[in-house]
């Protein structure tokens, strides 16, 4: 009778021991699952990434091509040729203005003589 009842005893142990690791292993399988959720969503999000990413690529490619058709160092000796007028013209404009200026006074100085 007392070998019963450690074989019951020992029996009773290993089924607290089966159920124990069965517990865990349902945590780890729902850790699993949880992981396997947040993987998936990082998937999308880096294929959202790639896509955007290759878009953009392919823009600037296409922006390359054109200023590759136009002439980029065209465009620049012509943006150079601006604004070298542009300083031109701001001289002059600067001329304009004492020669205004000038004018002014010599018609002041006029006017003060007559009067």
């Amino acid at each position: 009778m007392e070998e019963d009842n450690r074989k019951f005893l020992d029996a009773e142990q290993t089924a607290e021991k089966l159920v124990e690791t069965l517990r865990g292993l349902q945590d780890e399988a729902l850790s699993y699952q949880t992981a396997s959720k947040e993987l998936d969503d990082v998937k999308r999000s880096l294929m959202i990434l790639i896509e955007t990413t290759q878009q953009v690529v392919v823009d600037s490619h296409e922006c390359v091509k054109v200023l590759r058709d136009i002439g980029g160092p065209e465009i620049l000796n012509q943006l150079g040729e601006i604004d070298n007028r542009l300083e031109g013209l701001e001289s002059q404009a600067k001329m304009l203005q004492w020669l205004i200026i000038g004018g002014f006074v010599v018609s002041v100085v006029i006017l003060a003589a007559v009067y």
